[in-house]
């Protein structure tokens, strides 16, 4: 899963680097006209939704005003391609004046038709540029991909496309009318038992809930993109199964794939809302999941009365990576998990909070939080057994248990774990046989007899943390220090490898 996930990165890299020559001006000593690019690319659209807006720069390449003859698209009015001409939104402009030393630009999008496969789609057109019989072109690439749409928004794909004028500084996808704005709230509701299949990627406009004591099921191998500001909602009595494997893990993202000198999209967070599973959501199943790019991971609610947590979990996860929220990873309040074989990393906020109480237990999970956007204050883990009314009184909720066997923390700050306990109410929690990003003396002023075998994290546990690289380095104290009671509990890691002998802490195996 992991050697998966190295590959889309590595793909990131390549892209970024390829599109970095949009700010190089593209010239021939022969030619009237210079370009910031020779090809327009448009990463991944999705079919009969406009892509975002891509700008291609044209220079004066003379010593004296030119009137260019034409500007036009080859493929005309039968193109998937649609222009911006200086200000004209048009397929073919003629007469254009560019005086000498000045440039203009063309923006440009594209809407690419279905095919009912889930093979991608290639669609190729250029912008010709003629003068004194002299033609040059600029070649325009997208890649497209068929999509199963899932949106509560009336018409929204109908609306969406063909109106370049509204979305030429628009860093959205989607055009919503304004008379659609301040209306009622759409959702796209699933009330009864649902399977999404893999054979084509599920794309979300505005939020989805499962409500109804319905079941969302999603296949291995599924790809889920979620639109700026969209929740994937599992209402009470409601359940989520998102069962990946390890060759064929479920993948949630934003859907903005494009990147380019400026913004790297493909590795940008905050870029869609949550996962939120309400009080009362049951029997939640995640596993070999990847989960990136959002606002909070997974956001999880309990009941008031924590005494009357259900018997099993509201969730079980596992074998699954959470990165690159803007704010929280997990967000836990008064809930009851279970996880195992869990990677937590590079979260604005926290990575884990486990907050109001409740009963929770990790086992051989990483977090890792190497913030690398701006400026991290927060801790890495949050732990706290009460919150405060509308009233302003302590209501007090207890912590049953946050258990921690043969776990990693690790980070950038001193402490990446705090402690927030009212004394009116149970704060239990357990590490055992973990690696701790603490100080020493808050570490002293906190541990209790539960726990045991812990080791003051000095750092450098990792291959390599800024290319996302969580495998343990050869020097990490980590290594062959786990608890063989635990690691029998949880006998493969996250890539399947048997650790039930000289076990490491976290969810990676060192393999020499």
């Amino acid at each position: 899963m992991i050697k998966q996930l190295k590959y889309l990165l590595f793909i990131v890299v390549v892209i970024f680097c390829s599109c970095k020559k949009d700010i190089n001006i593209i010239n021939n000593s022969n030619d009237f006209v210079s370009f910031s690019t020779d090809t327009l690319l448009f990463d991944t659209v999705f079919t009969t939704i406009g892509s975002t807006t891509r700008y291609l720069k044209v220079y004066n390449n003379v010593d004296q005003d030119l009137i260019i003859d034409d500007i036009f698209l080859s493929g005309g009015t039968n193109s998937s391609f649609k222009l911006n001409i200086d200000g004209e939104a048009d397929h073919n402009i003629q007469n254009t004046l560019l005086r000498t030393g000045d440039s203009l630009y063309i923006f440009a999008e594209v809407t690419i038709d279905p095919n009912g496969l889930n093979n991608p789609l290639i669609e190729r057109d250029s912008i010709i540029f003629r003068y004194n019989e002299k033609t040059q072109n600029v070649k325009l690439v997208a890649w497209g991909r068929d999509a199963y749409f899932h949106s509560g928004i009336p018409d929204f794909q109908q609306e969406s496309s063909n109106n370049l004028d509204s979305m030429l500084y628009s860093d959205f996808f989607i055009y919503i009318p304004p008379e659609l704005i301040n209306q009622q709230f759409y959702y796209y509701s699933i009330n009864e038992y649902t399977e999404w299949t893999n054979d084509k990627p599920h794309v979300i406009y505005g939020d989805v809930i499962v409500e109804n004591g319905a079941t969302l099921k999603i296949q291995e191998g599924s790809e889920i993109y979620i639109h700026n500001n969209g929740w994937l909602i599992i209402d009470s009595l409601s359940s989520l199964h998102s069962t990946g494997t390890l060759s064929n893990p479920i993948i949630i993202q934003s859907d903005r794939l494009d990147s380019h000198s400026i913004i790297d999209y493909t590795n940008t967070p905050g870029q869609w809302g949550k996962i939120w599973m309400l009080s009362g959501s049951y029997n939640n199943i995640i596993n070999y999941n990847i989960i990136k790019n959002g606002n909070t991971g997974i956001h999880i609610d309990g009941v008031n009365d924590l005494n009357n947590l259900p018997n099993n979990p509201n969730l079980i996860i596992k074998n699954s990576i959470i990165y690159n929220m803007s704010e929280i990873g997990l967000l836990a309040q008064g809930s009851k998990i279970n996880a195992e074989n869990l990677l937590i990393a590079n979260c604005g906020t926290n990575l884990v909070n486990l907050n109001i109480g409740g009963d929770y237990i990790f086992r051989h999970c990483t977090f890792a939080n190497f913030w690398p956007f701006n400026t991290r204050q927060t801790p890495s883990i949050f732990l706290n057994n009460y919150y405060t009314d509308n009233t302003g009184q302590i209501q007090n909720r207890d912590l049953i248990q946050a258990y921690f066997g043969n776990c990693i923390f690790d980070g950038v700050n001193e402490n990446e774990i705090f402690f927030d306990k009212s004394d009116d109410a149970l704060f239990n929690f357990t590490m055992n046989t973990c690696l701790l990003k603490l100080d020493s003396t808050y570490w002293t002023s906190w541990k209790n007899e539960l726990c045991e075998n812990n080791i003051l994290n000095n750092g450098n546990n990792f291959l390599d943390y800024e290319v996302f690289d969580f495998e343990l380095d050869s020097t990490s104290q980590a290594i062959n220090t786990g608890s063989t009671i635990i690691a029998e509990e949880v006998p493969f890691d996250i890539n399947g490898v048997n650790r039930t002998i000289n076990p490491d802490l976290g969810c990676f195996e060192k393999i020499e």
